[in-house]
């Protein structure tokens, strides 16, 4: 009885270490992505299993947004307090079960696979490349998922970056490639649970100088304005800060802008949000939370084209909306009832004559440049000189202000968005007849808040040559 009972509690013994291995053993094999930056060809993820960036800043998986049924493969912050979600690979092809898996084939394509029908509801866009040895796919701590030949990581046979959806992250290039015409824009998702394509996109418009939009669906619904060497002309305030340093590439084969991490344990992140608002986000860790650090839009004169043609949006006047100095509203009547739409025309109309001239207006938003013209290299001279030349050129200035200014941006016909600021605006030479040469108007603004009194103090000085 004794021996029996031994035997027994060794069989039960060897029956736990047996079930102890294969515990290990099956923890080991569904958590082997979890532990990894990587994806070897032909390797799966599944529904509940990731891979984890180097320095686990980034995760990449299958997601649920919250109060949905619908699943995806994305890319999101871990050990965050939350999940915030990056990228989104399938956003137009969601899955409504979890019988799913995401694979890297042996010719470099990602492929999320319906593991019940074998169907493939969404792959990934290859290069041109044909011969593929031994593709592999990895996580980086910037967030962008890179597919490569073992052994040429520095040239991607696809990557994340190259398809963002309505995030903006370090190191993305945001543009057109002027060579292929691909472009890289942000497009919001649908609602805060649906990140299906949604009405909004925030892009470079690269119809003549470039410039960045937001359009809800064909309309443009905001205009950033060109970039003129320093920073986007319609925002004034976005300089030189602690958090990132950025770039804008213009060059025959592409046109892109780019951010960079200053110190790269600094979390921030630029999103096209479900409203069409562009807003920099930028984490706080003795919070845990995401704060608003910029925003693209802030007020009435940033509704694009708001005062039509030749008129100029001050946010500081009553009304909101006035003709530049030298025109007069098109359509009195409309007007006077706030509906600016049809702008201002010349007071004094042009007759392409050798004594007309150009009256410099400082602190603008510059014009839209759809239609505008533009070279890198002349100087202002020469530029006003060509502007001069052209019966249809209607205004001109430097396309980059940096240093001493250079370059040459021409429009033609309407001058369109326009709006005034307090400082750090561009300069504009606008075409005038000889009538109207050298007339300027200055507004010193005082503003003095006690309670509800507002006191506006203005000066004007007119002076004729």
């Amino acid at each position: 009885m004794v021996i029996d009972s031994l035997m027994a509690e060794r069989g039960v013994t060897k029956i736990k270490l047996i079930f102890g291995f294969i515990v290990v053993l099956f923890t080991s094999i569904t958590c082997i992505h979890a532990a990894n930056s990587t994806l070897s060809a032909n390797q799966t993820i599944r529904y509940n299993e990731t891979i984890v960036s180097p320095q686990e800043t980034f995760q990449l998986g299958f997601f649920s947004p919250d109060n949905s049924t619908n699943h995806y493969v994305g890319i999101w912050y871990k050990k965050r307090s939350y999940r915030t979600v990056v990228w989104v690979a399938n956003r137009n092809a969601p899955l409504t079960h979890t019988s799913v898996e995401l694979t890297l084939t042996l010719q470099g394509i990602l492929n999320i696979r319906d593991a019940t029908t074998g169907n493939v509801p969404w792959s990934s866009v290859n290069s041109t490349r044909t011969s593929v040895r031994n593709p592999i796919g990895q996580l980086l701590d910037t967030g962008n998922f890179i597919i490569y030949d073992e052994g040429d990581q520095e040239n991607p046979i696809w990557q994340s970056f190259d398809f963002p959806t309505d995030t903006l992250l370090s190191g993305m290039k945001f543009g057109r490639n002027l060579v292929t015409g691909f472009e890289r824009r942000l497009t919001s998702w649908k609602s805060e649970e649906d990140p299906d394509s949604g009405e909004f996109s925030y892009r470079l418009d690269t119809r003549g100088y470039p410039q960045v939009i937001i359009t809800d669906g064909p309309n443009i619904t905001f205009r950033g304005g060109p970039w003129n060497g320093l920073r986007y002309s319609g925002y004034p305030n976005f300089g030189a800060n602690p958090v990132y340093t950025f770039t804008f590439v213009i060059n025959q084969r592409e046109i892109y802008y780019q951010y960079q991490l200053i110190d790269t344990s600094a979390l921030t992140r630029l999103v096209v949000q479900p409203d069409g608002r562009v807003k920099r986000f930028l984490w706080t860790d003795s919070k845990q939370e995401w704060n608003l650090y910029q925003a693209v839009e802030i007020d009435q004169c940033d509704q694009c084209a708001l005062c039509g043609p030749f008129g100029r949006c001050n946010i500081n006047g009553a009304p909101v909306c006035e003709c530049l100095k030298g025109f007069e509203p098109t359509a009195p009547d409309q007007w006077r009832n706030a509906d600016w739409s049809q702008g201002c025309r010349r007071t004094i109309p042009l007759d392409c004559g050798p004594a007309e001239g150009f009256n410099k207006y400082s602190n603008l938003k510059l014009p839209d440049t759809k239609a505008s013209w533009y070279n890198q290299t002349m100087t202002l001279v020469d530029c006003e000189k060509m502007c001069k030349s052209n019966c249809s050129c209607t205004a001109y200035t430097n396309s980059n202000i940096s240093g001493t200014g250079s370059g040459c941006l021409l429009w033609f016909g309407g001058l369109i968005d326009v709006r005034t600021f307090s400082e750090n605006g561009d300069t504009l030479y606008i075409r005038m007849p000889a009538s109207e040469l050298g007339k300027s108007k200055q507004y010193f603004h005082f503003y003095l808040h006690r309670k509800h009194l507002h006191i506006s103090i203005i000066y004007v000085l007119a002076q004729t040559r």
